[in-house]
């Protein structure tokens, strides 16, 4: 749900990303840093991987300074959702691809080495997928429109314009989940026909669900919740604001100004 601009000197600035971009080509090679790719749209743990989005296809990010291009096809990877070993994705096609333009929805169980087609091919864009262990949401930068699936992406259903600047499904109901909403913390156990607001003292950037554990990012803070919400504790702070992270039971990564941070103890320590 987030784009990374680069910029020269090594300098990368996080930014929300829910406006739509035109589609550019993406180019071939290697990615060593950072200074190396044009734009990276969003950064996701998989298993102990970390995968970065981007316009010149998905990354495996190791550091600043080792990045890896993953095996498979180059394409502009606008849209990036990974539940346990499926990947999902959206965006444009490569020059050497055969996905349709926009791409729609694709899967890869491989890791990224071979994609599939799974719906809205020529149809939608996806700047932003959340999935879960029963739905996936996605916003379609063409329309502005919310969607939603509850059958891993064979058919959609249309949730009206897009107002939350994350989503966080949770994988102990069908419909349940977490969203933000000018930093505000809700929660949907209808897939969003109602929510409700979750009153907190703080101000909400990111979240992540993992089991039944929530993380939520804060200003330059990570806190964790494991009572549904009810109470926070702060688990990590650091010098720039926190503007991104993602989860899973592995590995917790936080983007804090320019520099990614990597927890593999559920957040007890993190390293760049």
């Amino acid at each position: 749900m987030y784009a990374l601009q680069m910029r020269k000197a090594r300098r990368v600035t996080f930014l929300v990303f829910f406006a739509c971009i035109s589609a550019l080509a993406p180019a071939t090679g290697y990615a060593a840093t950072f200074d190396s790719v044009t734009h990276i749209h969003g950064v996701k743990v998989f298993g102990k991987k970390i995968f970065m989005a981007t316009h010149e296809g998905l990354y495996r990010y190791r550091a600043a300074n080792s990045m890896k291009k993953v095996p498979g096809p180059i394409f502009d990877v606008m849209g990036l959702g990974i539940y346990k070993k499926t990947l999902y994705a959206g965006g444009h096609p490569g020059a050497k691809t055969n996905f349709a333009e926009p791409v729609g929805l694709i899967s890869s169980k491989d890791g990224g080495e071979n994609w599939k087609q799974v719906s809205l091919r020529g149809q939608v864009d996806f700047h932003m997928l959340e999935v879960g262990k029963f739905d996936i949401y996605g916003m379609d930068s063409g329309s502005g429109q919310l969607m939603h699936s509850g059958d891993k992406g064979e058919s959609w259903k249309k949730l009206g314009p897009n107002k939350f600047s994350d989503i966080a499904p949770q994988n102990t109901k069908r419909g349940a989940a977490y969203a933000l909403l000018d930093g505000a913390l809700l929660q949907t156990v209808d897939g969003f026909a109602t929510t409700v607001a979750i009153k907190t003292a703080m101000k909400w950037r990111s979240l992540e669900v993992v089991g039944r554990t929530i993380y939520a990012a804060s200003g330059r803070d990570i806190y964790q919740s494991i009572d549904g919400a009810a109470s926070w504790k702060k688990i990590a702070s650091f010098t720039n604001e926190v503007s991104s992270i993602s989860a899973n039971s592995k590995l917790l990564v936080a983007i804090a100004g320019d520099t990614i941070f990597v927890s593999r103890d559920a957040g007890k320590s993190f390293k760049s």
